[in-house]
């Protein structure tokens, strides 16, 4: 009889313990969920800032939103103020503010900015990049290039971008089909006087 009640016991023991195999595993309470530790997820997830890969796929995103930022839209034009403060450096910023500054003192002059440096022109159309590829000078300068679309033209431009704030930014546009280089015209602009205005200074286009 005592024979015959263990079995029983232990037929009952494991009819309870007959659940699901793939259910988890119970923790004693009072005990600490296992957690993974910072430096485990930082080697696994976050890649170092100076690899190619992550200039070129911010690159891809900042020329993702100045798409968006010039619709298709007849007789629309858009501000680029909005690109400029999220994706150039300071320094290119501040050197936006005297071009408009100077521009704005001297009436009698051309304007600087009579084409746009996001777009490599003054229309836009289906704007888009491609071939993007990024050489590291070093820890906070690098260049990216890329070919532009735009109105159905393809323009190589290259990109001087500087780590600051956390991030990569543009620090100067350079036209390579155009032979433009943006913030040398800039300063040049910068260095001319109100009583002689030169007319290369200003950068157009077709």
């Amino acid at each position: 009889m005592k024979r015959f009640l263990f079995f029983c016991g232990i037929a009952a023991l494991l009819s309870g313990c007959g659940g699901s195999k793939n259910a988890a595993p119970m923790i004693p309470m009072g005990s600490e969920v296992p957690q993974a530790t910072t430096e485990t997820v930082a080697e696994e997830t976050v890649s170092s800032p100076t690899e190619p890969a992550v200039i070129e796929n911010r690159v891809k995103a900042i020329y993702e939103s100045v798409a968006l930022a010039y619709p298709d839209v007849p007789d629309l034009t858009p501000s680029n103020d909005s690109l400029d403060q999220a994706y150039c450096s300071m320094e290119w910023q501040t050197l936006v503010e005297m071009i408009n500054a100077k521009d704005a003192d001297d009436a009698s002059s051309e304007k600087f900015f009579d084409s746009d440096y996001w777009i490599m022109g003054q229309d836009y159309q289906n704007i888009s990049a491609t071939d993007i590829k990024a050489e590291v000078k070093d820890n906070t300068h690098a260049d990216a290039t890329l070919n532009l679309h735009n109105c159905g033209k393809t323009t190589k431009v290259r990109l001087e971008m500087v780590f600051e704030r956390g991030e990569w930014f543009i620090a100067n546009f350079i036209d390579e089909k155009n032979h433009i280089d943006w913030k040398q015209k800039m300063l040049k602009h910068l260095e001319t006087k109100k009583e002689e205005p030169k007319k290369t200074d200003i950068i157009e286009y077709e």
